[in-house]
């Protein structure tokens, strides 16, 4: 009897420490993952860089969301070609809805639709609808979550502030009120629509309006609880001859607009002053990388992506052909239409170069890079650019995001694929 109660015993500890092993086993591998992707391109600098350490060749499509149409631009893009410069090929300025693009609070995803004029709340591990949210026109900058609540503009002339688990609206603001709505695109939208998205840091929730540059604009900064711009930092400021277009960035003291096909005004934070453009044309892809430097393009014509000092504004380097890049460390890379480059940031000297087909987005996830193509992902190693694997999708794969051990895949057939 007793050497029986002595083996269950033993027994019973064997359990207990293979449980906590389990359970350790657990934790690790749920930190390993444990990075939302709350806001466009991950934070508020569109670094496009998580920290999930995804396996490409481990990553299998677990669902489907597919919209009831494809995506409804804001415009249409570019030219065919320029006759009189005789370039062809010419990249768009405001390419900045071509898909839902996603984010991603624990186990919620949002995004927003410009066919169906709402904002949409999906379960991210199944793909289930959760919520929606109507408004009054086209949500074409993905909501931001932060803290519980979701806040996405709309080009009814509002911004939004709902609550993320239900979906009830905690309060909406314009500058100008109700306004009389005006056709575009098929629809009816404001005269100032929001097509910044909302920025929400510190408290407060930053956010543009405007549509046409011989119309005045708004630049926006008000209490992200509830929405009033009383208070230190909050203001509504009106802008002459400006066109916001693109989710804006921000550092600790400045903001940073994209105006399509003009170049990206900069602003101070605490008072909506603005100090300037940036160098370099237009275009909606930007990044604010670490150490003080904002690049942006894909410029004009053929395209590059320029690099500035992003408290002096003075250019400090250019990337010929560049659609979009991530930065990490010491090395920046590129994406082009037919190549893919790890720079030395130091020296500008190639570090590696790789052939690709998938030239319209780039996010880092660990260390993988994922680069968007036609009805395809590819993941790629950053150490030497070498191929890990392809993922298929239904279209073009604008609109890439890692979060919690999953890859999601925005497309302009109004798909969201899911990979696990």
């Amino acid at each position: 009897m007793m050497e029986r109660q002595r083996a269950t015993c033993g027994d019973r500890q064997s359990a207990s420490r293979m449980a906590l092993a389990l359970a350790l086993c657990a934790a690790l591998a749920a930190a390993a993952y444990a990075d939302d992707w709350p806001t466009y391109r991950h934070d508020n600098r569109r670094s496009g860089v998580s920290a999930d350490a995804l396996k490409p060749a481990g990553l299998a499509e677990k669902w489907v969301y597919e919209a009831p149409a494809p995506p409804q631009p804001a415009w249409h893009g570019p030219a065919k070609w320029d006759p009189y410069a005789g370039i062809k090929g010419l990249r768009s300025m405001r390419n900045y809805d071509p898909v839902f693009y996603v984010s991603v609070a624990g186990s919620a995803l949002f995004f927003g639709s410009s066919v169906e004029d709402a904002a949409y709340c999906l379960d991210a591990a199944t793909g289930a609808i959760r919520w929606l949210h109507g408004v009054d026109g086209p949500v074409r900058i993905v909501p931001t979550c932060v803290d519980g609540r979701v806040y996405f503009g709309a080009d009814d002339g509002f911004a939004y502030c709902l609550d993320a688990k239900d979906g009830d609206e905690i309060w909406r603001f314009s500058p100008t009120g109700p306004s009389r709505l005006v056709p575009n695109n098929g629809k009816t939208i404001s005269r100032w629509p929001c097509r910044t998205g909302v920025l929400v840091d510190g408290g407060t929730a930053y956010f543009g309006m405007g549509l046409l540059p011989w119309h005045e604009s708004y630049l926006c900064a008000v209490d992200a609880a509830t929405g009033a711009t009383e208070g230190p930092g909050r203001y509504c400021t009106t802008l002459p001859e400006a066109t916001l277009e693109g989710a804006m960035l921000a550092s600790p003291a400045k903001l940073y607009a994209p105006q399509g096909r003009s170049a990206p005004m900069v602003f101070n934070r605490s008072d909506g002053a603005y100090l300037g453009g940036v160098e370099g044309g237009g275009g909606v892809f930007a990044l604010l990388t670490p150490d003080h430097q904002f690049a942006h393009g894909p410029g004009n014509k053929a395209g590059w992506i320029t690099v500035s000092n992003a408290e002096t504004r003075d250019k400090l380097a250019s990337y010929d052909g560049g659609n979009c890049m991530v930065v990490l460390d010491a090395r920046a890379y590129v994406l082009k239409n037919a190549e893919l480059l790890a720079i030395d940031r130091a020296t500008g000297e190639p570090v590696w170069k790789m052939s690709t087909i998938h030239p319209y987005t780039l996010i880092l996830a660990g260390d993988v890079l994922f680069a968007g193509g036609a009805d395809e992902v590819a993941a790629f190693a950053i150490a030497d650019g070498a191929a890990l694997a392809t993922l298929p999708v239904n279209g073009r794969a604008y609109g890439l995001a890692a979060a919690n051990g999953r890859l999601y895949v925005s497309t302009d057939t109004g798909a969201v694929h899911c990979f696990e």
